[in-house]
């Protein structure tokens, strides 16, 4: 089965566990309206050379996409976000109590993808023990987050643990299940995991260098007005303690713009040390992370000074010059 069948088979098996909800279904049928890009499900996709189970894959990919609609739906509501892919939030339209119980039936779902895939026990014994760490990180990262003020000494190792839990469980997770599903033999997942984990956090750190694309309007940002530990603030944080870093960011355009600058150098170390778990991967999989990051993480760079992260980027890239972006890859990987 090419990537498109599985693609085709993805979404069947989401919209078939996450809608099995009884009277959460109404709420579960508007959240899964709009899907999201299907990033993590297209890395275990495209980094699954060899499956042994095609079924099991397919419902894999189904379940690390399930944990991570759960965790939208449960960031909505304490981040209080109105709107979810142009449409609005489930706790926005239905309520909060709602869009808890629907994120909580989400992540039983997804446990139940997997379950119902006839093969042997051990094999879901794996993928649910990895299922279940990376959503126990996931959550202590965003305990972390709700938890820390701008008065911790040190909110760059914080922001770090944070970005690692949160963004880099969720896309180590089909990296760490393709090292069990995608070749003709099991690998060790723990590189994948590493790996994984500093994709997250350089792509939660370009994340949340968006919004200073415009700095006229950051002031209004709900990342600002919501004091959310971002990069930026964490980096401000580090670059002039005793200020507020908010308002660092928001009156100080120099400041900001040094801020800015460590982001990307912060951004550019997590490439490369992905880069470096990426070499301990089989070759196929290597290949495709280093598509995706030179298609998600190093061809996108924001904002001033995006020169010498670029060029930090190109240069851990530089014996390795891809033939097609991640999207477009021999595999159709999204």
């Amino acid at each position: 089965m090419q990537i498109t069948g599985l693609s085709l088979a993805l979404e069947t098996a989401v919209h078939s566990y996450g809608e099995d909800a009884g009277a959460l279904s109404e709420a579960a049928r508007h959240h899964l309206t709009t899907p999201g890009k299907r990033t993590r499900s297209q890395l275990l996709f495209a980094t699954s050379p060899s499956p042994k189970h095609q079924a099991l894959l397919v419902h894999a990919a189904a379940a690390v996409e399930l944990i991570h609609e759960a965790s939208i739906v449960h960031d909505d509501i304490q981040d209080r976000t109105s709107l979810r892919r142009g449409n609005p939030s489930v706790w926005q339209k239905f309520g909060a109590n709602t869009a808890l119980l629907l994120g909580d039936h989400f992540v039983s779902a997804a446990f139940r993808a997997i379950a119902e895939v006839e093969v042997e026990p051990a094999a879901q014994a794996q993928l649910f023990i990895l299922l279940s760490q990376a959503i126990s990180r996931a959550a202590s990262g965003q305990h972390l987050q709700l938890s820390s003020k701008t008065e911790n000494t040190n909110l760059a190792a914080i922001y770090n643990e944070v970005a690692i839990s949160k963004t880099g469980a969720f896309i180590a997770l089909p990296l760490q299940f393709s090292s069990l599903l995608g070749h003709v033999q099991i690998q060790d997942p723990e590189p994948a995991r590493r790996c994984g984990e500093q994709l997250g956090l350089a792509y939660q750190i370009l994340d949340d260098l968006k919004p200073f694309a415009y700095p006229a309007s950051l002031a209004r940002h709900e990342d600002i007005s919501n004091r959310v530990i971002t990069a930026p603030v964490a980096a401000m944080n580090l670059l002039s303690a005793n200020e507020d870093p908010f308002n660092a960011l928001i009156q100080h355009p120099k400041k900001r713009d040094m801020a800015i600058n460590l982001c990307k150098s912060w951004q550019a170390e997590a490439i490369q040390s992905a880069i470096e778990y990426a070499d301990e991967l089989p070759p196929h999989s290597r290949k495709v992370v280093k598509n995706f990051i030179y298609d998600r993480l190093s061809s996108d760079m924001p904002l001033l000074g995006a020169k010498n992260s670029q060029e930090h980027t190109q240069k851990s890239l530089s014996s390795y010059q891809p033939r097609q972006k991640f999207g477009n890859t021999s595999t159709e990987a999204l």
